[in-house]
């Protein structure tokens, strides 16, 4: 068992590791499987998912682009949201959460505070 106080850097460093593997599917796999390994004791709830009406949509006036989407499979399209994982991760993930959570949850407790 990892001590919660290295968990943290563990994860940060995976997911540094995993970047460096982007196109060997085997190794993502395996650093995937390091990952979950160490959150099997965590509850982890989805927030978004893609499917291929979603990239339909977006390129809907691209006749290449669809013929490409057409083509996609399963593991490209985990490749994909893997890719996108990430970069919601690097770039909005934790200002989105603590604003988010702060607009839904601290100002509802301050509301409740002042009713009870």
């Amino acid at each position: 068992m990892v001590p919660k106080e290295h968990e943290e850097i563990i994860m940060k460093a995976l997911q540094v590791y995993r970047k460096l593997f982007e196109d060997d599917t085997a190794k993502l796999q395996e650093i995937d499987m390091a990952i979950n390994s160490l959150n099997q004791n965590k509850e982890f709830f989805s927030i978004t998912s893609i499917c291929k009406d979603d990239i339909f949509h977006i390129f809907e006036d691209d006749d290449q682009a669809q013929e490409i989407i057409k083509k996609m499979d399963d593991e490209d399209m985990k490749h994909l949201a893997s890719k996108m994982g990430d970069d919601y991760c690097e770039q909005l993930f934790w200002d989105s959460l603590s604003a988010i959570f702060e607009l839904t949850f601290s100002k509802s407790k301050e509301v409740k505070n002042n009713v009870e």
